[in-house]
């Protein structure tokens, strides 16, 4: 008797719960807003043709902030096109850089570079979701995107610390998990993200307008961009 008394608690409970925002998961078609939070940096991958070495330096935070539409395919499946703006900064620190070392060593040897960047970027992707669970329902996301970087840096500018140059565009993977949350008027979506650029945003060509920095690219083989990004996503 007391397992019935559970069971019908349990049924009651079900039927008594309100489901939030339920056209939201009927409209073939709909649109929304991201706001973010990231952190981006480089992979590195060291040439060897010098002594200098370098890794990624301190976290910086960025935002985004963006456009959401969603076509729907089936009960459980979404294509999204997000089109934003990313605002970053990626550090790295230079070591064992000789010119930073004077005949006493009373120098470290170290220099510390910025690359701040501020991305248009176009992600297409698609959008998983589990069975709805009351008011929430988990997701995965993958795709693909297209950034293009507005602060170029075709040349060293060394009072900014820009020690190297890149190109400004780059094509990334995206992979994301999240949670919808459904509100009474729309629904939250929190997610994480993780962006991994497919190309060499490196370049290898000297700055001939800043002759006597060459070792900075020349320590340099490759340079792929990531980003790790925190959406709040409303629809």
């Amino acid at each position: 008797m007391m397992l019935v008394s559970a069971a019908n608690a349990q049924k009651i409970l079900r039927n008594t719960s309100i489901l939030n925002y339920q056209r939201g998961d009927r409209t073939w078609l709909h649109f929304g807003f991201t706001l973010g939070v990231n952190y981006m940096d480089y992979r590195v991958f060291m040439s060897g043709a010098n002594a200098y070495r370098a890794e990624t330096g301190k976290m910086d935070v960025g935002f985004l902030v963006g456009i959401i539409s969603e076509l729907r395919i089936t009960d459980d499946l979404g294509f999204r096109f997000l089109p934003g703006l990313e605002f970053g900064t990626r550090r790295m620190i230079y070591t064992n850089v000789p010119e930073e070392l004077d005949e006493y060593g009373e120098k470290d040897g170290k220099v510390a570079a910025y690359n701040e960047s501020v991305y248009i970027t176009l992600p297409f992707m698609l959008k998983y979701k589990a069975v709805r669970l009351n008011n929430f329902r988990p997701y995965l996301t993958a795709g693909t995107s297209l950034k293009y970087d507005f602060q170029k840096h075709d040349r060293l500018d060394l009072d900014k610390g820009v020690y190297f140059r890149t190109k400004p565009i780059d094509v990334f993977l995206e992979a994301g998990l999240g949670c919808d949350f459904y509100l009474p008027y729309f629904k939250l979506g929190v997610e994480l993200r993780f962006s991994l650029g497919l190309t060499n945003t490196l370049v290898r060509e000297y700055d001939s307008k800043n002759p006597g920095y060459e070792g900075y690219t020349a320590a340099l083989k490759k340079l792929q961009a990531r980003m790790f990004t925190l959406c709040f996503n409303f629809e």
